[in-house]
């Protein structure tokens, strides 16, 4: 990891400040081994390998009145045990028992008073056993989070030494006078950047044009999309503060093949198959809907190569159009290319990037009752985001990690949401739902029978799969 920063980003600290009882902003990520490993053991490697990563003993630290953004600080009391917990199911328990268990401890807030991660051991899987990691998304993005397994775990059985990096002594936060009089300095010193950086572009006719007209077009986009809403759907609604998980682990290799076959990109396929998994859902509870389309958030990394170390969030994300009335799954995939092709072309993504940038010139003493202004329902349907995860297998304690699954929140208004990541040959697509609004393992169903349409489609010969895959 590179060298972190102390106080968070606009986009960092909105993660904070948009989170509610019913909407809360922790990522995870699901780890399943077909052999056990010991509990003491993992708790001890975790601790050792955290001078690698100390954002994990830091905790937020707020300005009194919000007049600078919250700071990283060291946490004084950080116990290890008070972060990695341990559970045990019995050993005739399913994907189900062990998702139902997951969504609980997703559903639960991470305590502010301590740095904002919790890992959870859990024991009698099958043969095997689980671990379920929670990480606040104002730490980390998809892309960082990745780079976070990178950390955690080994690229072979056999673990990495130990370092001989020590973690910082602990060190008291700063009075509340202090935190105010460091708030209103860097306030300044962001504001002043920000409007520096808006004079330099205006200083040149060419550049004014350009990107005046780019955030125009971006303001007018977001504009329409926030006036026009999205379709209403039995998944759209009031949040609850239950959660429900599932996941469906597919090949990598035949989504390729799908690719090379019909045609766009592996995400253009994946996005293809949510629609028509979308579309088999709704059929499933008699639900028509008047609509041609639903609206998808795609989010989007902007990370540079020179910031692939670092922590934090650096994205951007489109909204796309889902297919949802196109009954031939080729023909869908056609649409979903071409949707995400004008996209692309447009450059919605650098628009909407431009656009959350202009949040600086915010003073952060405004953006957090701004934040509790945020409407009750988003204008889209649900939320796809794509991290591509490691190439190879990863390994705990010489154990090798069976299967990845992603897990994103849900938005307001937002009951069904998915998150896909890739990991050695496996394409993993984890399904988060509200309870009231919508059945995770109905739609892990749909997702499965959508998937399979579209690979019917190709007309090609299905090699043998390997055991972790499934049939």
């Amino acid at each position: 990891m590179t060298e972190l920063r102390r106080r968070m980003t606009s986009l960092d600290a909105s993660f904070l400040y948009l989170e509610r009882p019913n909407a809360l902003l922790h990522v995870a990520g699901l780890y399943t081994f077909d052999e056990p490993l010991d509990f003491e053991e993992f708790l001890a490697d975790v601790e050792r390998r955290l001078p690698l990563i100390p954002r994990y003993v830091q905790r937020v630290v707020t300005v009194p009145f919000n007049l600078g953004h919250p700071t990283w600080e060291q946490d004084e009391r950080f116990d290890v045990r008070q972060h990695v917990h341990f559970h045990t199911i019995g050993p005739e328990a399913d994907d189900r028992a062990l998702g139902a268990l997951c969504a609980r401890l997703f559903a639960e807030p991470l305590d502010r008073s301590r740095p904002l991660w919790e890992m959870h051991f859990i024991e009698g899987y099958g043969e095997g056993c689980a671990v379920f990691a929670k990480t606040h998304h104002c730490m980390i993005d998809g892309a960082s989070g990745v780079q976070l397994i990178d950390v955690l775990m080994d690229p072979t059985p056999n673990p990495r030494p130990a370092h001989d990096v020590a973690l910082p002594l602990p060190s008291p936060a700063p009075s509340p006078f202090a935190r105010t009089l460091e708030g209103l300095v860097s306030a300044a010193r962001e504001q002043w950047d920000a409007g520096e950086k808006l004079w330099k572009s205006l200083s040149n006719p060419g550049t004014i044009l350009s990107s005046g007209r780019t955030t125009i077009e971006a303001a007018a986009v977001a504009a329409r999309n926030f006036l026009e809403g999205a379709p209403q759907t039995p998944f759209n609604g009031t949040l609850g503060i239950d959660r429900g998980l599932a996941w469906v682990p597919l090949s990598l290799n035949e989504f390729k093949a799908i690719r090379n076959r019909l045609g766009g990109t592996v995400n253009d396929v994946v996005l293809t198959v949510i629609a028509g998994c979308i579309r088999r859902y709704l059929r499933a509870l008699a639900v028509e809907l008047d609509v041609d389309e639903l609206k998808v958030a795609v989010p989007v990394s902007v990370r540079s190569e020179r910031e692939k170390g670092d922590l934090g969030n650096r994205v951007s994300l489109m909204v796309a159009p889902l297919p949802i009335a196109v009954d031939d799954p080729v023909e869908r995939l056609r649409c979903v290319a071409a949707g995400m092709d004008l996209l692309k072309e447009n450059d919605q993504s650098g628009q909407m990037h431009r656009l959350v940038g202009l949040t600086d010139l915010i003073p952060p003493a405004l953006q957090l009752p701004l934040a509790r202004l945020q409407p009750s329902q988003l204008p889209v349907n649900t939320v796809c985001t794509n991290v591509p995860g490691p190439r190879v297998m990863r390994y705990v304690l010489g154990k090798q990690v069976k299967t990845m699954v992603p897990v994103v929140p849900l938005g307001a208004g937002i009951g069904l949401a998915f998150a896909i990541m890739s990991y050695s040959d496996q394409l993993t697509i984890g399904i988060t739902t509200d309870t009231d609004l919508a059945d995770a393992w109905k739609v892990a169903d749909a997702l499965q029978g959508s998937y399979e349409e579209l690979w019917k489609a190709t007309g090609l010969e299905r090699v043998a799969r390997d055991r972790r895959i499934g049939t």
